[in-house]
């Protein structure tokens, strides 16, 4: 990587900001549908993960949350404080309409680029959650996760539900084929749009993105002195990208989730 991160997040959060109405169109319907107490839009892996732990009354932050939804699935379970930190302005408004239709009385949005995170939030959360689609859009991964790890308190949990690195190697298609190396970390430069409901292709804003091998993300994690507690690989799409891989003979592992524990 030869540019600051900034130069790279701040292109790749304008794109987002651009995608923000699209998604608001094809979800028309998450205002109705998070104001009902079964609300629940996890992955059924990650739920499962999520449902091992206690979160009655618990403090739970979510980097990189997008509309919210998942935080605010977490929020039904009974969670306490829980506060949502994007960098697209657009996401955090669409998060605080849904989080006023969910009615959850301490559910609170922070508009910021992870990078410049401010220091009021470190060390105040029992929970940090990472749901899919995050780490493929961080120039820095180390960096991520020591910031991650500092907004939970020590003996805090960080949860995460990934695209596996593996899957990256692959170019969609019919059928979906190995077209890139595991191991080619240049930022990847797209202008194709981020409609990943559809699939619908539009003349966007740039945005980059980056590989991020399994040993990166593991190695990431012990050098900030995080302990991994779980890893699971999954078969099953996750992130609605080469689903077709879900149904072959020979399945790659195509998702993860794993959680780890500060030292306390």
């Amino acid at each position: 990587m030869d540019r600051d991160p900034s130069f790279y997040t701040e292109r790749t959060i304008a794109s987002w900001d651009e995608a923000a109405p699209i998604h608001r169109q094809i979800n028309s319907d998450l205002v109705a549908k998070v104001a009902s107490p079964a609300f629940n839009a996890l992955e059924p892996d990650f739920d499962t993960l999520v449902s091992e732990f206690d979160l009655q009354g618990k403090s739970v932050v979510q980097v990189c949350c997008n509309n919210g939804k998942d935080l605010l699935s977490i929020g039904k379970k009974g969670a306490g404080r829980c506060l949502g930190i994007d960098g697209s302005r657009l996401f955090i408004e669409q998060a605080r309409e849904l989080a006023s239709a969910a009615g959850h009385p301490q559910m609170e949005f922070a508009c910021c680029d992870i990078y410049q995170l401010p220091e009021r939030y470190r060390g105040s959360f029992d929970f940090a959650v990472i749901t899919v689609g995050v780490l493929n859009w961080m120039p820095d991964l180390c960096r991520f996760i020591q910031i991650c790890a500092s907004l939970l308190k020590p003996g805090g949990r960080l949860l995460m539900e990934e695209i596996h690195p593996v899957l990256n190697m692959y170019e969609e298609g019919e059928p979906s084929h190995i077209a890139q190396s595991y191991f080619d970390r240049r930022p990847y430069r797209d202008d194709g749009g981020l409609d990943y409901f559809t699939g619908r292709k539009y003349q966007a804003r740039e945005n980059y993105y980056f590989q991020h091998t399994l040993s990166d993300i593991l190695t990431a994690a012990i050098s900030t002195d995080l302990a991994l507690c779980s890893f699971r690989e999954l078969g099953k799409n996750v992130g609605n990208y080469c689903a077709d891989l879900e149904r072959t003979e020979c399945v790659p592992p195509m998702a993860f989730v794993a959680s780890w524990q500060k030292s306390s």
